[in-house]
């Protein structure tokens, strides 16, 4: 299954396909937290300052789930 997730900041897809949901969640947030850190956002937005665990749960929580890759995704 593909999972999928908007950047904190900047709105951009990030997806991931994994058969557990969880492990995709971890996916998720630390490529969008590489994401943020690399464009250097990660100070200017505080939805995922809460720490691995909580943020990979608000992940999971809020991640979509499809048959297929979002188009105009951005792989992890």
């Amino acid at each position: 299954m593909y999972y999928s997730h908007p950047c904190s900041y900047c709105s951009k897809i990030f997806y991931t396909y994994n058969d557990s949901k969880f492990e995709a969640a971890k996916t998720l947030y630390d490529g969008i937290k590489a994401h943020l850190a690399e464009y250097d956002e990660d100070h200017k937005e505080y939805k995922f300052d809460d720490g691995p665990t909580t943020d990979t749960n608000e992940v999971y929580a809020e991640m979509s789930e499809s048959p297929t890759a979002p188009s105009g995704g951005y792989e992890l």
